[in-house]
């Protein structure tokens, strides 16, 4: 490789037509073309505010979740008790409950709202299950939040 480039580059001194020139910058381009096609394809996940998720839980079910909101360093959710043996196809969203500390043994935590970091929700395995809409309501303990400047988890 080296070699065909001395040789080249003898030839374009002398003023020699060089026809791999135009080729090798065709390929040069061609490569970040494919570099930058792919780098955009790597892009956040587009989680939407409003949108129902299931999360995969250790012991193979799931629980279901709520985007409130999205800023730019986290992902603002509401997380349901409800555990589904499969995958939810579609959600009926009148049965969403949420337990607190007066829970039962064999009931899971709900949590009106959790500042999650996009980091760490990317771990989650969240999938969408359908659109839904943010009620004021939900979003109290949000307002909370930004009121006391709160972090993420």
């Amino acid at each position: 490789m080296l070699r065909k480039m001395k040789v080249l580059w003898r030839r374009r001194r002398a003023g020699e037509a060089n026809i791999e020139r135009p080729t090798m910058h065709r390929r040069f381009l061609a490569a970040l073309f494919v570099i930058f096609t792919v780098a955009s394809c790597v892009t956040e996940p587009q989680w939407v505010e409003g949108g129902l998720y299931a999360t995969p839980q250790e012991d193979g079910t799931y629980t279901v979740l709520k985007i409130l909101k999205l800023d730019d360093h986290g992902v603002h959710v509401r997380i349901y008790s409800n555990v589904f043996e499969t995958l939810p196809q579609g959600i009926d969203e009148s049965s969403l409950y949420m337990v607190g500390i007066d829970r039962k043994p064999d009931e899971a935590l709900g949590m009106g709202h959790a500042p999650i970091s996009k980091q760490t929700f990317s771990t989650w395995g969240a999938t969408f299950i359908q659109q839904s809409s943010v009620s004021p309501d939900e979003l109290e303990g949000y307002k909370m939040w930004l009121e006391a400047g709160g972090g993420y988890f």
